[in-house]
């Protein structure tokens, strides 16, 4: 029985978890959310995510949530030697700082700016998006170490969430890319190298845009 994973397009810890789970072969079942209307508020999810968020994976009745949670998860049980994931102490904890900082320092300030874009339809003012480029670009920008990938040289699995996030920032048209190249370069060439990219981001992009284009 495959991996059942409670998700909405265009939600990066969503993404990040679907593109670990193609990366390393496991099939996940997507039972899609709607939350505009409140779907993941219903009674029924609140009993498996009380936090009300996404996503939340069930393996066979095990539950889960938390993105980080989920991926290490996956790793652990099915791909304990995953290069995403090195075994090297060092180099894990690079990973995980990368994680935990996107998760806990720049993601508040990402949904602060989205939320009201998405939900409520307001188009951003110039203050808005000096403190988006502030607190988020910059924050990717001290991410990314150097190299081809986040942390070197190597693919790991702060890419997949670095990448999660900037198909929020890079394909929509409030933010001329032009502006940061080194982010920029860096979402082209790793774009590159994930065979499943478009098939697992694609709809969200999609979904972004047409909610921008009604900004209002």
């Amino acid at each position: 029985m495959p991996y059942i994973i409670y998700n909405i397009y265009g939600s990066p810890p969503c993404g990040m978890v679907r593109m670990l789970a193609k990366h390393i072969g496991v099939d996940l079942a997507l039972k899609n959310m709607n939350t505009f209307k409140d779907e993941h508020r219903t009674l029924e999810y609140q009993k498996i995510n009380p936090f009300q968020k996404l996503p939340t994976l069930s393996d066979n009745g095990f539950i889960l949530y938390e993105s980080l949670a989920i991926c290490y998860y996956l790793l652990r049980k099915e791909a304990p030697d995953s290069e995403l994931y090195p075994t090297c102490i060092k180099a894990r904890a690079r990973i995980d700082q990368a994680l935990v900082t996107i998760v806990s320092t720049i993601q508040p300030h990402f949904l602060k700016f989205m939320r009201p874009r998405i939900y409520e339809l307001k188009i951003p003012t110039d203050k808005d998006v000096e403190e988006f480029e502030e607190n988020v670009i910059k924050g990717f920008e001290h991410v990314l170490a150097g190299g081809n990938y986040a942390l070197g040289d190597r693919l790991s699995l702060a890419d997949l969430c670095v990448m999660a996030y900037l198909t929020r920032i890079l394909e929509v048209p409030f933010l001329d890319a032009e502006k940061y190249p080194k982010l920029k370069s860096y979402y082209s060439r790793v774009k590159a190298v994930l065979p499943y990219f478009d098939e697992i981001n694609q709809p969200g992009i999609t979904s972004l845009r047409n909610r921008w284009a009604h900004l209002m």
